[in-house]
Parts: C-alpha cells; structure tokens; sequence
C-alpha cells in the first residue's frame, strides 16, 4: 500500500512537471477558475458577470454581491491533485471589487493565487479594470518561492446584445524570485452575443511563446432557474459542458471537461447572491448600465 500511495504521488509529480512546463513558462498558468469557467473553456473574456469572472476580464458591467466557491476533486483524472478557490465580489461607490483565493496541486507541489481586483465605468459602454495576484509556490522538500502579478482588461457594448473585451495578464512580467522564471504572459480579445436566454462568445487566446487558441463557448437557459453551457478551444483535444441551477440565493453549478486522451475532469460550485436574486445576468447588466445614463 506504501509502495502504490508513493508511486501515486510520483505519477501526479510527473504529470505537474510535464502539465506546466507544456502550458507556461513556472506554472500559475490560467487555469479554470470556477465550475462555469470550466463548462465555457475559459471563454469568459467577453461575457459572464460572477464572483469569478474578474479572473478572465478584470473589467465588469454590472453591479452585484456575491460569494462563490468552487472544488476539483481530480484534474485529468489524478486523485491527488486538486484544486479549490473561493471568491467574493461587490460595489461601493461605483467602483466593483473583488478578492479570491485559489490553491491548486497535491503535498509535493502546490499554487497559491491571491488576487485583489477593481474595476469602474468610464462611460454606460466602456468598463476598465485591473487585477494584483501575489503567486504563492510550495514544492516539497525545496522551500517556497512568491512574486506579484498585474492584469488588466476592458470591456465595451456595441449595442445592447453585442460586446466586445480584451484582457491582459502579468502586465509587469513577473518571475518567481528565486528561479527566476516568468510567469505567463497573456492576450485574449473577442466577441459575444448576450441575451436573457443565450450568450455565444468567440475569443482569440495568445501565451506569449506557446500557439494561439480560438475558444467558443455557449450559454442557453431555457427557464430563468437553470443555464445549460458549453465550450471548446482549438489545441486542447477536450470538449467542455456544465450547468448552473438556482434557487432563492443560491446557484448550483456543475463543470466538465471531457479530454479524449486523458479523462474527464469535473468542478462544483456554489455561489450566495445577497441582492437582486431574482433578476437574470442579462438584466443585472441592463440595469446598470441604465443608471450610468442616468435613467
């Protein structure tokens, strides 16, 4: 039994070496933060307005208070490496901030994300906004290792249904202080369609020195309680779907990537809304934006 737990733990050890080294240059690479990120691969630049969303777009255009939290039993289908996070968000003075903490990996080898964001309007079109992260590195045996990251975004309406957003990561390009290796550095830009019933985004993703991806995701809820999504990026081999359910407060949400290789992963979450509970996504965004033209 000794001998099968050390040899688990040396193949997640493995699979971390090769899983980072294959999608940045020391890790903290943009993982799924959130069982809706999972569900859309990641395709939350554009739209998506939560307690995560900052993660992917700093800038935001609604006005919400929120508690999320989320959990990954297994990444790839390796028990010992997880992840977990949770996140709040909210607005004072017209100004929308938000604050999470993330840990993803196993004993041996473990990330720790912290991120302070902000973000405000600058007209009832045009939202901006910038993320902190200090990124927290523990590998057994050989110490830990801390350094800060910046991230910024915006997002602008079209019309009432068309918007579109870009987004920025490790803007300083931070390294880890004692290897000196970069954290990733990122662009993502695209389009999305939003409506009360169906969002439908098309995003362009660019880590500098690895290929660029096309990500698609979509969202359709065919009662006002739940939201069936889906979503796919070019390069991964992986098809993703989930669901959110609510009900009074609450949001249930479930997120799947399914990898044709190496298995499905899974995330849950559960998020606490403590204002305008009954009104949709679309309508949050609606009424806020009607309160900075002043209506």
């Amino acid at each position: 039994m000794q001998n099968a737990g050390r040899a688990n733990y040396l193949y997640a050890l493995l699979f971390l070496c090769v899983f980072t080294a294959g999608e940045s240059y020391a890790g903290f690479e943009r993982r799924y933060a959130g069982a809706r990120s999972l569900a859309t691969s990641g395709a939350l630049c554009v739209f998506g307005e939560d307690p995560w969303s900052f993660y992917y777009n700093p800038a935001h255009a609604a006005k919400i208070r929120e508690l999320s939290i989320f959990y990954v039993p297994s990444v790839l289908g390796i028990a010992e490496v997880k992840a977990t996070g949770v996140s709040y968000r909210d607005n004072l003075l017209g100004i929308d901030f938000g604050g999470a903490a993330q840990t993803f990996g196993f004993e041996l080898y473990r990330e720790n994300v912290f991120t302070l964001n902000l973000s405000k309007p600058l007209y009832h079109f045009l939202f901006i906004g910038a993320n902190v992260n200090i990124d927290h590195l523990y590998i057994k045996n050989y110490g830990t290792d801390l350094t800060a990251s910046i991230d910024a975004g915006a997002k602008m309406f079209l019309s009432r249904n068309f918007s579109i957003a870009f987004s920025m990561t490790n803007l300083n390009s931070a390294s880890m202080t004692l290897s000196n290796d970069r954290l990733p550095q990122t662009f993502t830009g695209g389009v999305a369609f939003e409506s009360e019933a169906l969002n439908v985004a098309v995003e362009y993703f660019k880590e500098l020195g690895f290929p660029s991806a096309i990500r698609i995701a979509a969202e359709y809820s065919p009662a006002r309680f739940v939201t069936l999504r889906a979503g796919s990026a070019s390069g991964t081999n992986s098809f993703n779907a989930g669901l959110g359910v609510r009900f009074l407060s609450f949001e249930l949400e479930y997120g799947a990537a399914f990898h044709q290789v190496l298995g499905v992963t899974h995330s849950f979450g559960l998020s606490l809304k403590f204002w305008n509970q009954e009104k949709t996504e679309f309508e949050k965004v609606e009424d806020y934006r009607r309160a900075l033209r002043g209506e």
